[in-house]
């Protein structure tokens, strides 16, 4: 059983959390907020049998970390899981800008640490079936591939007030 933690308390955690449920080996078990009433409060509306405002003392708890803070913060806390040689699923935007990602995918391969971000689209079963029809070669040589996902994202203040 692979042991979660989360960093962050906020919708996008409570989401997660709920949808871990279904999967097998995985158990959320801990999550880090700075604020103590933010972290017992999400441990304890999700049964979670950790809530920890020491970052050492989450990543001590834990087998892997999902980082959900708004992307202003992914940089530093996923230094800090990477240190600690924790594998991290990051939450989009994976950082503010591409040369903290690039700065953050550097260190995770300096330290030998996995390190994705969380875009679910990538991991989606249709994924893998476009890629099967791409490589089969049953379209031919394939030079391009345009493809959109939109959804409404208006006030949305990472957007607005990064």
């Amino acid at each position: 059983m692979v042991k979660l933690g989360i960093i962050g308390t906020g919708r996008i955690a409570n989401r997660f959390v709920l949808a871990s449920e279904t999967v097998q080996g995985l158990k959320v078990n801990a999550v880090y907020n700075p604020h103590p009433g933010s972290a017992e409060a999400f441990a304890a509306n999700h049964k979670l049998a950790h809530a920890y405002s020491d970052f050492g003392s989450f990543l001590d708890e834990v087998d892997a970390v999902y980082i959900a803070t708004p992307h202003s913060h992914h940089l530093e806390h996923g230094k800090l899981c990477i240190s600690y040689g924790k594998p991290v699923l990051c939450e989009k935007s994976f950082t503010a800008n591409a040369a903290q990602a690039r700065e953050l995918l550097d260190y995770a391969k300096e330290k030998g640490v996995f390190i994705t971000e969380a875009i679910w689209t990538r991991y989606m079963p249709s994924r893998k079936i476009i890629t099967d029809i791409i490589e089969s070669g049953e379209l031919g040589a394939v030079h391009m591939l345009s493809a959109n996902l939109g959804y409404r994202l208006i006030h949305k203040e990472r957007l607005t007030n990064p």
